[in-house]
């Protein structure tokens, strides 16, 4: 029954893909076989767009993946309107984020890499660049990363499938892989995506450029400098996307397609990610630059520290986006501070079209790899060209060395990727606690050692997969 669990997933992934659009011209969708999709470039093609579908979910890149990194961490105060990740916020037990339905998907990505030879270069190039960010989510999140690992609590990275399910026989129940085997697996995907993507075209999917930043955030997670800064550089000077400017930096984010995005998740007409768990819901509750009459719950809004930080200086054109409530009956008070960062770009409420790589982002990262590698001139060359923007200041000239130099890295990554779903994961990479003692957060200190900093395996696949141990102190 197991076995034959695995294979039904599969079937039900093909005839999903089927059922999005006509693209099956030679079988009935009610027969449709494995030996038909591989044979098949559109069918094959349709389950690519299956699982990009996927990471629009709410669960996912739509929301989830977002937001619990920020309110997990020290970023956002909760407002209490409703219930919505209240556990996550105070990091209770076992509330964590989740993402094993990765492997669901990456039971489709599979059978496309296994197909390759019926589909352009391209669309394969892009299937390898998704089951790296399938892989990669799943380490952020169930295990430790390289950078700082606690030996005697490590129980590994996570299980690697790396072939296609075709039939029963080919089901496996796998161990966890070690850390380094996984990280492994993810940048050898993006290698060999680079060397099959395309240069151009839409940016609702990955190209070159995309894969690039996603093998510099992967390799920065790894602790491969080198490789962080190439991929980085490759992302930047790629010429697909631009650095907002000091005066559009938060009308950019009123645009449909932001003219930082690398990669974005496309939502069309007849897509909506909801007035309970959009973005525009969680993070705003009055009105907006583009939905006057907007009414959102507001859930979560920047905390006190992170506001301090950004309005120190007025210049910061980061306060553009932090915008205080303004209607009376919202379920924010008048006054309180929101992040406008997500405000339905789209035209539609509650429906944005999500950058997930930014030019921004890269040069942070591009910063940090730099000063790992003791090239501390280039490190700081790559703080200056972000912070001149953000600061509007062109003759700023950065000088800070040392510790000094990777704390202030550390800082602009906090105040740009505000409410990007980076926090938890910055904290966790350097081994640091999560201090939420302040007033407006939780009273707590959640050392690095504490078994919530990872989110415990599934109890279902536990049961299944006898080779599977689960995280420490679960």
């Amino acid at each position: 029954m197991k076995k034959i669990k695995y294979i039904a997933l599969l079937a039900g992934s093909l005839f999903a893909a089927s059922a999005c659009s006509d693209l099956l011209d030679t079988e009935p969708k009610q027969s449709i076989s494995v030996e038909g999709a591989l044979a098949s470039a559109d069918v094959l093609t349709g389950l690519l767009i299956n699982c990009y579908d996927d990471y629009q979910s709410n669960a996912r890149l739509g929301s989830a993946w977002f937001v619990m990194p920020e309110i997990m961490a020290d970023n956002f105060t909760r407002n209490i309107n409703r219930g919505t990740f209240g556990a996550q916020f105070n990091n209770t037990l076992n509330a964590h984020m989740g993402a094993w339905g990765n492997y669901s998907t990456m039971l489709r990505l599979n059978v496309v890499i296994e197909g390759a030879d019926v589909l352009p270069p391209a669309v394969v190039g892009e299937a390898y660049a998704l089951r790296a960010l399938s892989y990669f989510y799943l380490m952020n999140i169930y295990a430790y990363m390289p950078t700082n690992v606690i030996a005697d609590q490590n129980r590994g990275g996570v299980p690697l499938i790396t072939s296609a399910v075709l039939d029963i026989a080919d089901v496996t129940f796998p161990a966890r892989a070690s850390i380094d085997e996984v990280y492994d697996f993810m940048l050898a995907d993006i290698e060999r995506a680079i060397g099959l993507l395309a240069t151009t075209g839409t940016k609702a999917r990955f190209t070159k450029a995309s894969a690039a930043a996603l093998g510099s955030r992967i390799a920065l997670y790894r602790g491969n400098w080198s490789l962080a800064a190439q991929y980085a550089e490759d992302a930047i000077s790629s010429g697909i996307a631009r650095l907002s400017t000091p005066a559009a930096y938060a009308s950019d984010w009123a645009t449909a397609i932001h003219p930082e995005a690398l990669w974005y998740l496309e939502f069309q007409n007849n897509e909506n990610q909801g007035p309970n768990e959009s973005l525009q819901s969680i993070y705003i509750s009055g009105p907006t630059t583009l939905h006057p009459d907007y009414v959102g719950n507001g859930d979560f809004t920047p905390s006190l520290a992170v506001r301090n930080l950004i309005t120190a200086n007025p210049s910061d054109v980061r306060n553009g986006i932090l915008k205080p409530q303004t209607i009376v009956g919202r379920a924010n008070a008048v006054g309180t501070i929101e992040m406008h960062k997500f405000q339905g770009n789209t035209g539609q409420p509650n429906t944005d079209n999500i950058p997930i790589f930014r030019m921004s982002e890269m040069y942070l990262n591009l910063a940090e790899a730099r000063y790992h590698l003791n090239q501390i001139p280039a490190a700081q060359a790559a703080l200056q060209t972000l912070k001149r923007r953000n600061l509007n200041d062109a003759a700023l000239v950065i000088t800070t060395t040392g510790a000094d130099l990777l704390e202030e890295i550390l800082t602009e990554r906090r105040l740009e990727l505000l409410g990007e779903g980076h926090r938890f994961f910055d904290l966790k990479r350097y081994g640091r606690d999560i201090d939420k003692t302040a007033s407006d957060l939780i009273g707590e200190v959640i050392e690095f050692n504490d078994r919530r900093i990872l989110a415990p395996l599934p109890s279902g696949d536990l049961n299944i997969n006898p080779n599977l141990i689960n995280n420490f102190g679960y």
